[in-house]
């Protein structure tokens, strides 16, 4: 059962989010809710190479500028992240806010900005719940281009952190 944190991120999710360490989080997906134009919840996969923690309650997103779930965010305003680990799991929720000028050197990606509104931590109830736990998020292998996307994620985190 989920409970509440705050409207701020903790300083555990600060630093998951921060942009560094990504070779250690290569792999490790972010999953993001938004609505669609019917009222359903749209899933999409983020990776840490495109999410990046401005500070508490301010994240950056870097995402496909023609896809389905920018155009949600764009006419919605908001979005959830989770974050699905065998430590727990969290949900940050938020408005969101496309940038005006975009990522000029990431043509392609709209550079769009999280506020967090509320962010809840998730565990399993032992007692109730025998014991269950996660024992691993979702992840990805990169295959051979591995390192080339590591350097285009590092660039990118960048690109966020100076226009955030």
């Amino acid at each position: 059962m989920s409970h509440p944190v705050g409207p701020e991120l903790p300083p555990q999710v600060l630093e998951q989010l921060s942009g560094r360490d990504l070779r250690g989080r290569f792999g490790r997906v972010i999953p993001v809710i938004t609505v669609d134009g019917a009222g359903f919840p749209h899933p999409a996969l983020l990776s840490f190479g495109e999410v990046v923690a401005l500070d508490a309650r301010r994240i950056g997103l870097a995402t496909s500028a023609d896809s389905t779930t920018t155009s949600n965010m764009r006419r919605d305003g908001r979005a959830t992240l989770l974050l699905v680990e065998p430590e727990g799991t969290t949900y940050i929720k938020g408005t969101v806010r496309e940038r005006p000028g975009g990522l000029p050197a990431f043509p392609g990606l709209a550079h769009l900005e999280m506020r967090v509104t509320q962010v809840l931590e998730d565990a399993a109830r032992g007692n109730l719940e025998g014991g269950a736990r996660i024992t691993s998020g979702i992840r990805f292998e990169a295959g051979s281009g591995g390192e080339a996307l590591l350097k285009h994620w590092e660039a990118l985190i960048g690109a966020l952190r100076r226009a955030g």
